[in-house]
């Protein structure tokens, strides 16, 4: 359905010891922390970022968007498709597609 919430995950990895360098990236990036006015993109709920307890150096970087057409304006637009991630370097290609985008099937 196209209005519903939607989650995007993306993969990444650390280099060796370089997960604290990662983290520190993801924390600096304008739409974690909203830009100089405190906004942030819209359509997005949330962003976290996640630590791979069993695999050192395995992230993935989790979205909430309100919804598919949000995400897609912003993925397709000038504010992204002409501005590649800080995060591209750690994106984990070894897999693959390096992101996902779910839409729910079910909750409670």
């Amino acid at each position: 359905m196209s209005g519903e919430r939607i989650r995007v995950v993306i993969y990444l990895r650390a280099p060796d010891g370089g997960s604290e360098q990662l983290e520190k990236t993801y924390r600096e990036i304008s739409w974690v922390r909203g830009d100089a006015q405190g906004t942030a993109i819209e359509g997005l709920i949330r962003s976290e970022l996640l630590r791979d307890v069993d695999r050192e150096g395995e992230y993935v970087l989790h979205g909430e968007w309100e919804s598919l057409e949000a995400y897609r304006t912003w993925q397709f637009g000038p504010d992204h498709a002409g501005n590649p991630s800080a995060l591209r370097d750690y994106q984990d290609r070894s897999r693959g597609r390096h992101y996902a985008v779910y839409g729910i099937a079910s909750q409670d």
